[in-house]
């Protein structure tokens, strides 16, 4: 027993440090068909490559999946539907992590509708990277498994990230790859993350417009020089942009009624161990009455 406890804390140990290092890099895979059964599915095993995931998962996706080449146990490679008709579009973003999934900021609100809205959605909040690009790993194994791919925003970003994302699904590209670009300035911020998600929106609007049968792919390539700095910046900027709660008159008469509760409660614990502490000590209710007629002593 104490054996398994101890092994559960080394790996909560090893997932924390894994995102304070700026390593957290989710997955999130959505479609408009049933990717493995209609509805939101979630894994919560831990992965430490997230490049060999997306591939695997966009090859499965296509029925170019080896055997267990999707490594997810909960969700083998037989049970993904594949679809050599699919367009799979991967937009690779940097700003999301696994704490960021757990806020209910503007842009997690915004990609969880995004999500709601598929008939199937897939989310891996435990996958970590080891730096490598995911671009180069996907055109790696897409070429060789001979799928026409194209890259939008990877070599230079894009002005028009929405339209240069359609084109390429107009092309006959079975796999489309965006890649977001960010401001250093907000890198590491909750800014930086809405900016990015802005971004994905843009690309799923001309997907949705091009009506094609496709998985849409959102992975985080994280940067293991970021680390601690880009995490701090974060969560400053999470208590720096959020609204300060304002307590209003409701508030402040609820705030009173507990106080004086509060006090009355205090009063109230003090008053019986008073009585208590009487009743130990047995003291007497009365005292005798002195004798006058008895003579002062000396």
């Amino acid at each position: 027993m104490k054996l398994c406890a101890a092994t559960f804390a080394l790996c909560l140990l090893s997932v924390a440090l894994a995102e304070d290092a700026g390593l957290s890099a989710p997955i999130l895979a959505w479609s408009n068909r049933g990717l493995i059964s209609e509805g939101k599915h979630v894994s919560y095993e831990v992965f430490p490559d997230v490049e060999q995931v997306t591939a695997d998962l966009v090859l499965g996706a296509l029925g170019q999946a080896q055997g267990n080449d999707f490594g997810l146990r909960d969700f083998p490679a037989e049970d993904l539907r594949p679809d050599e008709s699919r367009k799979v579009v991967i937009f690779i973003g940097s700003q999301l992590d696994a704490a960021d999934m757990r806020s209910r900021s503007d842009a997690i609100s915004n990609l969880d509708g995004i999500i709601s809205g598929a008939v199937s959605s897939l989310a891996l909040p435990y996958t970590f990277s080891k730096g490598i690009s995911i671009s180069e790993t996907l055109c790696t194994k897409l070429d060789s498994a001979g799928i026409k791919h194209e890259g939008v925003g990877c070599s230079a970003p894009s002005s028009d990230i929405k339209a240069d994302a359609g084109t390429a699904l107009a092309e006959g590209n079975t796999v489309v790859l965006v890649c977001s670009h960010v401001e250093d300035a907000l890198k590491g911020t909750n800014a930086g993350l809405e900016a990015e998600v802005e971004q994905l929106k843009a690309v799923q609007a001309a997907v949705v417009e091009a009506d094609v049968n496709h998985m849409f792919v959102y992975a985080t390539e994280a940067k293991p020089q970021t680390g601690l700095l880009a995490a701090g910046n974060k969560r400053r900027s999470l208590l720096q942009e959020s609204d300060p709660m304002a307590c209003g008159p409701l508030c402040q008469t609820q705030v009173r009624w507990l106080e004086g509760m509060l006090a009355v409660l205090v009063m109230a614990l003090a008053s019986c161990a008073g009585l208590v502490c009487l009743y130990v000590l047995d003291t007497p209710t009365r005292f005798e009455s002195p004798n006058k007629d008895a003579a002062p002593q000396q």
